[in-house]
């Protein structure tokens, strides 16, 4: 009888090997690198055990096909294995190294991102990073140009890079708003002190006129202040009658000749000037001031009173009207430069007074020297005159000496003709 070298059921239990080697496999090392690893070891090993098995039923004769037959089979599962496993282990390997110098300019093969294994997972991973690292570059290159509101999306909220480049991004932002403001308050600051030395020229070059002053202080107030409307009102005390008096008016470029008289605590100005505080409105009153210009008139959007105190001495009021809010630091500078007009017009006041003191002190001079010379003059007539009473005098007392001397001449004739008669 022959004998069968592979009987049905050697080659059942063969298949059935590999069937459940395959099913074991694919549960333990499902969507992972190791099931190829794997299946490829526990199959050449099983059809190696199956070759050996052969090999020994047949004899020792059979040794020159089986043992090559089981070269091809470790060949083939390394080839295998190497083809599905190593290749892309050594494409992840050289990404990660470029990675690791700082190059950006990677790809990972379609090959391995369709794979759903391990090798798929860091093929995919690796995108995910060089795509952080791209947004992260971009984001940092646009920091550093100055471009401070773009946005970079975290890879997650573990993105420790993310949040560090994002805090840089929130420190730079405060920093640059911190510079903003220290710019702001320096310009501010440079505006203040050169409106301050612009008015204190304009006081210096017309100290002879207030009116003129007045003109000149509020048009380049309101032109400096780029505002809409400005009026400046002194008090008029030279009588007293004291009342606030418009000295100036100027808007829309153009000087206004108004005359108004406010009386002391008179409406809001007057209140200020009494209260000597500045007064910021925003809600004004109807028709309270219309800033007019050719095209008509207009209520102001925000009004600012401010007294022109000197040594809590209020000396007037300025008013500035505007269609836009004052500013806090422009408030600032319209009481700062209110002092100084403050300062003139005080002594712009002094120096008329004591002009006109001087002038009526060289009047009242004029005049005594004019008297002096008058009662001169009629000192030198009542000399003249007394000298010639004086002659006069002198003359009849020579006169009346005469006189006597021809009544004595006389008298002694008489009694020597009365002397003669008797003797006779």
């Amino acid at each position: 009888m022959e004998t069968r070298i592979l009987p049905p059921a050697t080659i059942v239990l063969l298949f059935a090997s590999l069937l459940i080697m395959y099913l074991l496999m694919r549960v333990l090392f499902r969507n992972s690198v190791l099931f190829k690893i794997g299946i490829s070891t526990a199959t050449v090993i099983i059809l190696a055990s199956f070759i050996s098995g052969i090999q020994v039923k047949l004899g020792p004769m059979h040794n020159l096909w089986s043992f090559p037959l089981q070269v091809l089979l470790a060949i083939g599962a390394y080839s295998y294995i190497s083809i599905k496993v190593k290749r892309p282990l050594m494409e992840i390997k050289s990404l990660v190294e470029k990675i690791s110098q700082g190059s950006l300019n990677i790809g990972v093969s379609d090959e391995i991102l369709s794979k759903n294994d391990e090798l798929g997972q860091i093929g995919r991973g690796i995108m995910q990073i060089r795509k952080g690292l791209n947004e992260k570059a971009v984001f940092a290159k646009k920091i550093g140009e100055d471009e401070l509101n773009v946005s970079l999306q975290k890879l997650s909220d573990d993105d420790s890079f993310g949040d560090a480049l994002l805090q840089m991004q929130e420190n730079l932002k405060k920093a640059r708003a911190e510079e903003l403001k220290r710019k702001e308050q320096d310009d501010r600051r440079n505006w203040i002190t050169e409106g301050q030395t612009k008015f204190a020229q304009i006081l210096r070059q017309n100290e002879a006129d207030l009116e003129e002053l007045s003109f000149h202080i509020i048009s380049n107030l309101v032109k400096y202040m780029k505002i809409n409307q400005g009026g400046l009102f002194i008090l008029n005390d030279e009588t007293d009658d004291k009342y606030l008096e418009m000295m100036a008016c100027y808007a829309f470029d153009r000087r206004k000749y108004t005359s108004k008289r406010v009386e002391i605590g008179e409406g809001m100005l007057g209140a200020c000037f009494l209260e000597g505080k500045t007064t910021y409105l925003t809600q004004l009153p109807q028709d309270y001031i219309r800033i007019t210009s050719g095209l008509g008139g207009e209520n102001p959007g925000a009004l600012l009173l401010v007294p022109l105190k000197l040594n809590d001495e209020t000396l007037g009021v300025i008013e500035l009207a505007s269609f836009r809010p004052f500013e806090k630091h422009a408030i600032e500078f319209a009481e700062k430069i209110a002092e100084i007009i403050a300062s003139a017009i005080s002594g712009l006041k002094i120096s008329s007074r004591t002009t006109m003191l001087l002038q009526k002190s060289q009047q009242q001079a004029e005049e005594l020297r004019a008297q002096e010379e008058e009662m001169r003059q009629n000192m030198e007539e009542l000399t003249a005159t007394q000298e010639a009473l004086e002659e006069k005098e002198k003359e009849s007392y020579k006169r009346m000496k005469k006189m006597e001397k021809l009544n004595r001449m006389l008298a002694d004739e008489v009694e020597t003709l009365k002397g003669q008669q008797v003797i006779s």
